[in-house]
């Protein structure tokens, strides 16, 4: 029976694979009355449209292209001519907007961000603060404070243990910014107060000279004339949770490049910069579209930065490129459109099939093993369904669990939803038998591959013993979180009252769907697609999370991972 379902397994593998491929084939296949794509011999004519305050940007890349691409003819209207308000006016390619146009009109089309508008907080890196400023980052709270009362504008207003030194607070002429940052701030923009100055320029030059000084100003301010040094100005942090410290996932603040890949994965105030979108009803598959938007992503990002705008990093822009299709249709070839939708509405329709099959494989072969087997089942995708939660212990948000056995004693260890994130575990590192610890405090170290997890405490005891067989076979702590693998016997000092803050198997259950989805929302954020990593993240656009999905992510994934699902929890 085993050997059968294995070959059957890959069978079914080598077909689904195979359905999954067809849509790249017949994007890429040669079509009837069409041609390879050729830059050099492009022809034809588009219709680009751009938000007001892009026409200039949009004109820019348009000419710059058609010089290269001259049997290609673009007509750059402004939107504003259209009557339309962020929508797509029939007839158009491609149209451009900032991030509020796009918002006004909520129908489904697609889009990419090819350029964004940021301002960012600076300051005087020579400060007797700076460390301070470092560790603890400002809140938006403390920057309103002194931002819109002269009296309160000090460092004790800023940071802990700041001293009663005033804070020069510097603001420039520019109205988008000055709006930008009321937005963040929630304050109407007549309420900044400070020292005003006519530019980015010159409130760089102002903080130059004034260690006391701090300012907001538009990131190409900073890179404009593409130098990597700040030139003794400081990126200031911003604490974004507000807990007094800036977080590992808010440390992108120690240069330009840091911050500019923050920005792209979400870990910078969406208040503060605003996405430049190319839109289109659908996704460009036109050899001129897909051409242009290239040029767009490649050489036109320099004429971003010549229009005030921030180019994007150059990971984020390679990712978009290889999201654009490789083989491309003429415009006029509307038959190898047909037969392209045909081929993946049948690979769609394929691909349901196969999983219908995998699934009842599954079944079949589950059938009556008992339930603890399913420990040892490595499935493909993990979701709340996936985990294993035994009725009669206790779990905690920190993903560990208890059990009082029948002489008192409190058995823990971690749960199935941990061991499916993480993967493997190569060794870990425990406390002793005689130690004391609290509910809460750090009692076990995870290792994969030299990536960490610290684990909490579920209740307060002192350790009576350990599971020493987790030295030499840590691996335990995968196949039978519950049983083999437990990690220690407590006896409980606080048990009664403690439990009252823990789950049971239902509660717990229904707990564990939200985690699944803050994991994803995680995974969005962290890893993007195109990365490298991303492979490990999913099975396909919008499927499961990958079983074991931390297993080949890197350290800084960890990291994160520990501050928001382990450490936020205590």
């Amino acid at each position: 029976m085993n050997s059968n379902f294995k070959a059957m397994k890959r069978i079914v593998s080598l077909l689904l694979g195979a359905a999954m491929l067809l849509p790249t084939l017949a994007i890429n296949a040669p079509l009837a009355g069409g041609n390879p794509p050729d830059e050099a011999t492009q022809k034809g004519s588009m219709t680009v449209i751009a938000s007001p305050d892009l026409y200039n940007l949009a004109t820019a890349w348009a000419s710059r292209f058609t010089e290269v691409n001259p049997k290609v003819n673009i007509k750059v209207m402004n939107l504003s001519e259209t009557g339309s308000q962020g929508s797509l006016p029939g007839g158009t390619d491609l149209l451009f907007v900032s991030s509020g146009y796009k918002q006004a009109d909520p129908e489904s089309k697609w889009s990419m961000a090819v350029g964004r508008d940021a301002i960012v907080p600076v300051y005087n890196s020579s400060s007797v603060f700076a460390s301070e400023i470092i560790r603890q980052g400002v809140s938006a709270e403390e920057l309103t404070r002194i931002i819109t009362d002269p009296q309160k504008s000090t460092w004790s207003n800023l940071l802990d243990g700041g001293q009663n030194v005033p804070v020069h607070f510097y603001f420039t002429g520019d109205e988008s910014i000055n709006k930008t940052l009321a937005g963040f701030l929630h304050i109407d923009s007549e309420a900044i107060k400070g020292t005003p100055v006519a530019n980015g320029t010159e409130l760089i030059a102002a903080l130059q000279k004034d260690p006391d000084g701090i300012g907001f100003c538009k990131l190409t301010d900073l890179t404009g004339s593409g130098q990597n040094e700040l030139n003794g100005i400081g990126l200031l942090p911003i604490d974004k949770n507000a807990n007094g410290k800036i977080d590992y996932i808010e440390k992108i603040y120690g240069n330009v490049a840091d911050l500019t890949r923050g920005i792209w994965i979400g870990k910078y105030p969406v208040e503060l910069c605003r996405n430049i979108y190319a839109v289109a009803s659908e996704k460009p598959i036109t050899e001129n579209e897909v051409a242009f938007l290239r040029y767009v992503l490649t050489d036109g990002q320099q004429n971003l930065v010549t229009e005030g705008l921030n180019s994007l990093s150059n990971p984020e822009r390679l990712s978009k490129i290889d999201r654009l299709p490789v083989g491309l249709l003429k415009a006029s070839t509307s038959k190898g459109l047909n037969i392209i939708q045909l081929l993946i509405t049948l690979a769609a329709a394929l691909v349901i099939i196969l999983s219908i099959v995998i699934t009842i494989l599954r079944q079949r072969r589950n059938a009556g093993h008992p339930a603890e087997n399913l420990d040892s089942v490595h499935l493909q995708a993990v979701n709340a369904n996936s985990v294993t939660v035994p009725k009669g212990i206790y779990f905690d948000k920190t993903h560990t669990w208890a059990f009082m056995e029948k002489n008192g004693i409190v058995k823990i260890g971690i749960d199935d939803f941990l061991q499916h994130v993480t993967g493997q575990i190569s060794s870990i590192k425990m406390k002793g038998p005689g130690d004391k610890v609290k509910k809460g405090e750090s009692i076990l170290t995870l290792i994969q591959k030299g990536k960490r997890l610290v684990i909490s405490a579920p209740v307060s005891g002192i350790i009576r013993a350990e599971n020493s067989i987790l030295f030499t076979d840590s691996s335990l702590i995968n196949t039978s979180p519950y049983s083999e693998g437990w990690i220690y016997q407590i006896e409980p000092t606080n048990w009664v009252r403690e439990i009252q803050f823990l789950f049971m198997a239902d509660k717990y259950t229904e707990w564990l769907k939200s985690e699944f989805t803050r994991l994803r929302d995680f995974l969005a954020v962290t890893i993007k697609p195109g990365e490298p990593e991303y492979a490990y993240v999913v099975l396909q656009d919008g499927g499961e999370i990958s079983d074991h999905v931390m297993e080949n992510l890197g350290p800084e994934v960890w990291e994160e991972f520990q501050t928001q699902f382990i450490d936020s929890s205590k």
